[in-house]
């Protein structure tokens, strides 16, 4: 027979859910600036551009009017930027911001 509270979790001060400040400066300077706005109504092309515009994107107070096609290069350009930086992480060429490297102005 078991005895109820005798494991070695009810004798840690363990607080599970605890609601701590969310603090967006962690996750980095824009992270609280990136938004989007869709476009209703009119979504006439703009310039040369034969592709009607989805909507705007905001990042740090810029407000970037967007089609379809870019927002896609986007997405593909920020996948292969964590690719690159993941591959590179794994091989250390890439190191953590505890980690100086003594350099010479020569690059």
């Amino acid at each position: 027979m078991r005895k109820a509270n005798s494991g070695p979790g009810s004798q840690l001060p363990i607080k599970h859910n605890q609601k701590k400040p969310f603090n967006p400066k962690r996750f980095g300077e824009l992270w609280n600036t990136i938004s989007w706005d869709l476009r209703y109504g009119n979504q006439t092309p703009m310039g040369d551009c034969v592709q009607p515009t989805m909507g705007w994107f905001r990042i740090d107070g810029k407000k970037f009017e967007i089609t379809w096609t870019e927002a896609n290069k986007i997405i593909e350009t920020l996948n292969d930027m964590q690719n690159v930086y993941a591959k590179a992480k794994r091989m250390n060429i890439i190191h953590d911001a505890a980690y100086k490297i003594e350099r010479s102005d020569v690059y």
